[in-house]
């Protein structure tokens, strides 16, 4: 049988994979750089669809050094694990005509083994809950890693937001025991900063209010009653990740606000029984070396401090009008 024909087959492709990775990286270095502008903010947008385009790039030049379909798919099936029962499903890879068709194997045979093994078996089947209009469109929800706290202590979550209905969803994803022995204090820190960075980018002057006593000075009273309004807004969750035989859970997070910070977090809010594809797709997604983070959600002080972005704008906003 003749095998087909890699149309994406570059002669200089060593060349090419070298420099995409470099352009990868750099996208990377961006990304974390506009995080300091605020989350989901316009720069912050910009440098996720670069990273995009650049790990588009990336993909497009490592397939460039296959001749043909059939050595693109034993590449990329050499990297599956067998699966637990023993089988897999490995196709004939000369009958295999496209990278698309070698993808859409690779899935099939990947399905197969999480389902026949103890990870398959502690996870969320993958679907939109019933009644959640959040996270159900992947192409306006924004997805990053991020650190909470110090370079070498700090918390590591996948932050997912979602703008719709005029309402702002936030889940945070995190192992089993990432948020530590103190998991209410420590969440409800992180949903108060992520929450002060989106209202700082709707409104910029309300950087009073969350000044120390800020939400209790008289003088604030109209700030105070915006915050509040914006505040009401704000839905989080958690997505813990299925970690030693502990099975995947995501559940809607309700707190209470106090005019500047949330407390209280009600873990059983709403406990949902399917996981929402984008979530899926971003948990899965590999948090680069360096990571975006912010000392003070872990202060010793207990409070959340919060540093007004340098370029305010609409929350979610993509300076290029195009989804990232």
């Amino acid at each position: 049988m003749v095998e087909h024909a890699n149309t994406h087959y570059d002669p200089d492709w060593a060349g090419r994979i070298t420099t995409a990775e470099a352009y990868y990286v750099r996208a990377q270095m961006l990304c974390d750089a506009a995080m300091a502008t605020g989350f989901g903010s316009p720069a912050h947008r910009a440098a996720l669809d670069r990273l995009a385009a650049a790990k588009d790039e990336l993909r497009a030049a490592r397939l460039s050094q296959f001749h043909s379909i059939a050595e693109y798919a034993a590449w990329r099936f050499s990297t599956l694990e067998d699966a637990e029962d023993g089988f897999a499903l490995i196709p004939d890879f000369r009958e295999l005509t496209s990278v698309a068709e070698v993808d859409d194997a690779y899935e099939r045979a990947s399905r197969h083994r999480r389902e026949g093994s103890l990870e398959g078996k502690s996870r969320l089947q993958t679907g939109q809950p019933p009644g959640l209009a959040a996270f159900a469109e992947e192409t306006t929800v924004i997805s990053t890693w991020r650190r909470f706290g110090p370079v070498d202590t700090g918390i590591e979550c996948m932050v997912t937001f979602h703008e719709t209905a005029g309402r702002y969803h936030i889940c945070l994803a995190h192992a089993w025991g990432g948020l530590r022995h103190n998991s209410n204090e420590i969440f409800r820190r992180i949903a108060t900063q992520l929450a002060r960075e989106s209202i700082m980018l709707l409104r910029p002057a309300a950087a009073p209010v969350f000044r120390p006593d800020g939400h209790r000075q008289a003088q604030n009273r109209d700030l105070i009653r915006e915050v509040n309004a914006l505040a009401a807004n704000f839905q989080f969750y958690r997505h813990l990740l299925p970690d030693q035989g502990l099975r995947e859970q995501f559940s809607r997070v309700d707190m209470g606000w106090d005019g500047a910070s949330f407390y209280d977090p009600d873990w059983s809010a709403m406990v949902y029984p399917t996981l929402p594809e984008v979530l899926r797709a971003a948990a899965a997604t590999p948090a680069p070396m360096q990571l975006a983070h912010g000392t003070a959600v872990l202060a010793p002080d207990g409070s959340p401090h919060f540093h007004p972005p340098p370029n305010p704008g609409r929350l979610g906003a993509n300076p290029q009008g195009n989804p990232p």
